[in-house]
């Protein structure tokens, strides 16, 4: 049985054909599928935002602002704001996300994000900023899948081996009591 050159040019060609569209097919889902940026990426970005916009104070950097809600998860967020919420609170003495009073402009080159690793179910990662002096305060950053992204949901200040926890309810209601026994200064 003899099958003649242009039978094998025709057999080629159709299977040149039919891999050239399964990678077509191949390129085109591996397009719809959406990018999920790294919680590394993630928690880079927020802390660039974020730093700049608390040594501006310009309202950016507000619970409710659509920036935030981007980066933090909304339990979060929703506990800070309640907590802000409470006259003369005491659950949270520093800034939840810098574990700091106050920010110099000049220490926010020093950021650095580490590498991400298992946590939980989610990610868990190293974040250094800049201090006084050119030292750096070391953080630990909790993230998890929302809403097909990564968001921060926690955060612990490992240099000073300290974690402000606003997830303890029943220190959320006791400050709530005792706000309700204090008078309200304007």
């Amino acid at each position: 049985m003899k099958i003649s050159s242009i039978g094998i040019s025709l057999s080629r060609m159709i299977k040149e054909y039919l891999m050239r569209i399964i990678l077509l097919i191949t390129l085109a889902l591996s397009g719809c599928a959406s990018h999920i940026p790294t919680p590394e990426a993630t928690v880079k970005a927020f802390y660039s935002f974020y730093l700049n916009a608390y040594v501006a104070d310009n309202g950016a950097d507000d619970l409710g602002s659509p920036q935030m809600q981007q980066y933090i998860a909304r339990d979060t967020l929703a506990k800070l704001k309640d907590i802000h919420s409470i006259h003369e609170q005491e659950i949270i003495s520093a800034d939840y996300f810098t574990y700091s009073q106050d920010y110099a402009a000049e220490w926010i080159a020093a950021l650095e994000v580490g590498g991400a690793e298992d946590y939980a179910g989610g990610k868990v990662l190293n974040v250094w900023l800049g201090i006084e002096e050119g030292k750096k305060s070391q953080l630990r950053d909790y993230l998890r899948l929302e809403d097909g992204r990564w968001k921060i949901y926690r955060v612990v200040s490992v240099s000073d081996g300290y974690e402000q926890n606003i997830f303890d309810d029943k220190a959320i209601t006791a400050a709530k009591a005792y706000a309700e026994t204090t008078p309200k200064s304007l």
